[in-house]
């Protein structure tokens, strides 16, 4: 498993034992090493987790489809919009219909009058599946 992770297996094996609700001491003891040692296991495995995290948004970022919302657009039709546009790409949205007007209404809102697009504005389609209203 640490071979394919960025993760070694002692720190995996310190984040599953956390994970269970096990203390740095009790890890301690289970692993035979000293709690200093876990305490630094734990922070690196946190770090490098973060690490890849980062790493995968930027990805992600890099590679996005752009769909421009029109004006005049109703609201209800951009989930749709969204939906076809991923499709011809080959990604499935993690987001139903409700929750992307909603997302739409937070971060374009001002954008938006009623349910009409007054100003047109992008949404990025992340390879993930997750949708970013610019």
């Amino acid at each position: 498993m640490a071979k394919e992770s960025f993760l070694t297996e002692k720190q995996i094996k310190v984040l599953e034992l956390r994970a269970k609700g096990y203390t740095q001491e009790q890890i301690a003891k289970i692993l035979g090493t000293s709690r200093v040692n876990v305490t630094i296991l734990e922070k690196k495995a946190k770090e490098n987790v973060e690490k890849a995290r980062k790493t995968i948004e930027l990805f992600e970022s890099l590679t996005p489809i752009k769909v421009t919302i029109k004006k005049d657009a109703n609201i209800f039709e951009i989930p749709q919009i969204i939906f076809s546009e991923a499709d011809k790409h080959g990604i499935e949205i993690v987001y139903n219909s409700t929750s992307i007007i909603g997302m739409v209404r937070r971060s374009a809102g001002d954008k938006i009058f009623g349910n009409r697009v007054i100003r047109d504005f992008e949404i990025l389609i992340l390879r993930s599946g997750k949708i970013i209203v610019k």
